[in-house]
């Protein structure tokens, strides 16, 4: 059978002799253009980056999906952008197109150019999408530019503005956040106790953390002392954030209604202290009070200090002079337990004096650590040296993991979550490098909202840091970074030196 089709002639078939070459081209462009038809409403990605850092999060893909009406975005983008903030533009505008194929429709996305459009530019300032100003040294010449670069979402009568959208990191989280608040009828309320009201937002201890998870939730300040009228902490609150400040110590009252709060099965995020650390880098025991609460749910805060080699620097100068140096009792954290979807987006941490953490097991209670040190941790318990320049050096066997965040919750009800640093979200102690927002508004958001935006927070992954090591092995680690490379490229050129020889 192959025989024969072997001699079939195709050319004599269509009667195509003398024209074969013209013919064949008009057939292989018939066929491209069909092909090319066929497949144009297909799409395929593929995105290799560490954790899918390029693809929509499966959080903001089902919010997108359950969309009832039409959201539209608008992205005002001035056609003068300067050089630096041109592959940005192409960026963010990728980004917006996928919400728009995720959308199925509901997502309505226009690209406006206000500079180029005085309708763009008088809808972009009625949105209250400001003109921007951008520094660039171009042709050595120094110069300012204003343009625009930000986002408007609207859902009926409702619009939220992302007036400068130049952090693609945080972009998605930003822009799906924006989308779930226009969308949802009621926003959840959160409830924070231990801090005071201040109407001041640079006097405000926990501003960048407010700021973010206002974005989603209605954060309300609760006053649950015996001076209050309070007599309950109501339903309607669904996670309460509870803040150890060393001045305030719980009463009995505010313990009996944090009780019954978490009894009818209410969820609690705690950030306490098992030993104080003032400015002056003297210790007092924590005055909380709240031991036994967490005890009760099998967390035990430790009455220690843990130290670890993996240590944050910190400014130990004046205000003339810097000394930076790292600092073990601010130690770095990326010891995580990834079943655990509160650090799904989370690579590193930062806890300033931080105590550890112990489980105990109790009846109808499951625990689970899911933040931990480094192996090359340790403790100081009675004689604490907080002296950068007088620490002691730890014996090996004194090295170990600490658990330095734990999750609780009771079969009958109840759920708490513990942070033993009371200065782990404070504003004067957020660390450029380390994700501790992301974790907490993750936990937050998963107690508060059955986790409908976690994992959204961190698109692109910035940060890789190395693993803990020795001194000697941070030291090779450098080396072959440097020196591998050109090792390799003299190696090649030497063996081929050698054959043409």
């Amino acid at each position: 059978m192959f025989k024969n089709l072997k001699k079939i002639n195709l050319v004599k078939i269509f009667n195509l002799k003398g024209r074969e070459r013209q013919m064949i081209f008009v057939i292989a462009v018939v066929i491209f253009l069909l092909i090319n038809l066929l497949v144009s409403n297909l799409s395929f990605r593929f995105d290799f980056s560490f954790g899918r850092a390029y693809t929509l999060s499966d959080s903001t893909k089902k919010i997108l999906r359950n969309l009832d009406d039409i959201v539209n975005v608008k992205f005002f983008a001035s056609s003068d952008l300067p050089t630096r903030l041109i592959p940005l533009k192409t960026d963010v505008t990728d980004l917006l197109s996928e919400y728009d194929k995720e959308g199925k429709g509901k997502i309505r996305l226009k690209v406006l150019d206000p500079k180029k459009d005085s309708n763009a530019a008088a809808d972009a300032r009625e949105s209250g999408v400001p003109e921007l100003q951008f520094s660039q040294l171009e042709q050595d010449k120094y110069a300012v530019t204003a343009a625009y670069f930000g986002i408007v979402l609207s859902f009926g009568d409702k619009k939220e503005v992302l007036p400068q959208a130049t952090d693609l990191e945080s972009l998605e989280y930003n822009l799906t956040a924006s989308i779930y608040k226009l969308v949802r009828k009621e926003l959840t309320k959160i409830g924070v106790v231990g801090l005071t009201d201040s109407f001041d937002p640079s006097q405000d201890t926990i501003a960048s953390l407010r700021k973010i998870l206002s974005q989603q939730f209605e954060v309300e300040n609760l006053d649950i002392s015996s001076q209050s009228a309070t007599k309950s902490i109501a339903s309607s609150i669904k996670t309460v954030l509870v803040f150890d400040t060393n001045s305030k110590q719980y009463e009995d009252n505010e313990l009996k209604l944090l009780k019954e709060y978490l009894t009818k099965k209410g969820k609690a995020v705690f950030f306490l202290d098992g030993i104080w650390v003032s400015d002056n880098l003297t210790t007092s025991p924590a005055n909380h009070n709240l031991f036994s609460l967490l005890q009760e749910y099998g967390v035990k805060i430790e009455k220690n200090l843990v130290l670890s080699a993996s240590a944050e620097l910190v400014n130990f100068g004046g205000e003339q002079i810097s000394l930076l140096t790292p600092y073990p009792f601010w130690i770095r954290a990326d010891n995580f337990n990834r079943k655990i979807s509160y650090v799904s987006n989370v690579n590193q941490l930062t806890y300033p004096w931080v105590s550890s953490l112990s489980l105990e097991k109790k009846k109808d209670v499951e625990t689970q650590a899911f933040v931990k040190t480094s192996n090359r941790s340790w403790e100081q318990k009675d004689n604490i040296v907080l002296n950068p320049q007088e620490i002691p050096s730890p014996q090996d066997k004194e090295l170990k993991e600490f658990i330095v965040a734990a999750e609780a919750s009771k079969k009958t009800g109840g759920q708490i979550v513990v942070i033993p640093s009371s200065r782990f979200v404070l504003e004067r102690y957020l660390s450029q490098g380390s994700e501790n927002l992301e974790l907490v508004l993750n936990m937050v958001n998963n107690l508060a909202s059955g986790g409908v935006l976690s994992g959204v927070r961190s698109r692109a992954v910035s940060f890789y840091p190395l693993p803990d090591l020795a001194e000697g092995q941070k030291d090779i680690f450098k080396y072959l970074n440097i020196l591998l490379l050109p090792a390799l490229f003299s190696l090649w050129g030497a063996i081929r030196l050698l054959k043409r020889r």
